[in-house]
C-alpha cells in the first residue's frame, strides 16, 4: 500500500525513474531493446553515487523491468529493497525489431531507417512494436500502479501518523526510452526527445491528479 503524502490537502507521489547501468551495447551505441544484455563490470562503480543518494530515500514500492540489466542495477543501487521489488514486462525498453543490435552507421543508408528517425511515432521498424503499443503499456502501468493511490486507496489510516512523515516514494528501474516516454506523457510541454537519460541517471517525477487525470512535474535530483 502506498502512503500518499499531502501538502495543503493535495496528494502526490514521487516516482524515481532510474535508467539501468551501462552495458556493452550501450558502449557500442547499438539499439538495445528486448535483448537481454547484462551490465558491464564497470557499471557497478559507476552506480555508486546513485546508490548513496537513494539510500537516503524511503521507498514504499519498487518496480523493475524483468530484463537482466535492470534487475542487476536494482541489486547494486538498492540491495536491501530487492525482496520488495515487483518485476513488470511493461517497463521493458521499446522493441526495435530488425534494428535491434544495429548502430546508426549500419543503418544510416536505409530509407526506412531515416523515416523512422524523423517520425518514430508513425513509422515502425520491421518486426518492431508500434510506438502506440509502447506508449500504451507505459500508460497502463502508471494507471494501475499510481492513480489508484492518488484516488485514495493508499491513504494512511493511522491517526497517530503525521502525513508529512508518510512514505510516498516509488522506485522504478527501467530503460532510457521508457523514461523519455514517461516525461513526454505527463510533463507539460515535454516531448519524447526532451529527456535523454544516461545509463544510471535518475529522473524524479511528482505525480498528482488534475480533474481525475495524472499529471507530473519534474523534481530536482542530482547524481
Amino acid at each position: 500500500m502506498v502512503m500518499v503524502k499531502m501538502i495543503q490537502g493535495k496528494c502526490y507521489i514521487d516516482v524515481y525513474l532510474v535508467r539501468h547501468g551501462r552495458t556493452l551495447w550501450n558502449q557500442q551505441k547499438r539499439y538495445l531493446g528486448h535483448t537481454d544484455v547484462p551490465l558491464l563490470e564497470a557499471a557497478r562503480k559507476e552506480l555508486t553515487g546513485l546508490r548513496e543518494l537513494l539510500s537516503h530515500v524511503s521507498f514504499d514500492q519498487i518496480y523493475v523491468s524483468d530484463l537482466v540489466r535492470c534487475t542487476e542495477t536494482l541489486r547494486i543501487i538498492a540491495p536491501d529493497l530487492v525482496s520488495m521489488a515487483t518485476t513488470d514486462t511493461r517497463l521493458r525498453e521499446y522493441h526495435f525489431g530488425e534494428f535491434e543490435g544495429q548502430t546508426y552507421e549500419m543503418l544510416k543508408h536505409r530509407i526506412l531507417y531515416r523515416q523512422w528517425i524523423d517520425d518514430p511515432v508513425h513509422v515502425t521498424p520491421p518486426g518492431a512494436e508500434t510506438f502506440a503499443h509502447f506508449a500504451e503499456r507505459i500508460q497502463q502501468f502508471a494507471e494501475e500502479r499510481i492513480k489508484p493511490s492518488l484516488l485514495g486507496e493508499g491513504l494512511i489510516k493511522d491517526k497517530d501518523k503525521n502525513m508529512e512523515e508518510a512514505m510516498q516514494n516509488i522506485l522504478v528501474v527501467t530503460h532510457g526510452g521508457v523514461i523519455r516516454q514517461w516525461a513526454a506523457a505527463w510533463l507539460k510541454e515535454a516531448e519524447f526527445a526532451t529527456f535523454m537519460p544516461k545509463p544510471g541517471e535518475c529522473l524524479v517525477l511528482r505525480f498528482a491528479l488534475q480533474d481525475g487525470e495524472l499529471f507530473a512535474q519534474k523534481m530536482k535530483f542530482h547524481t
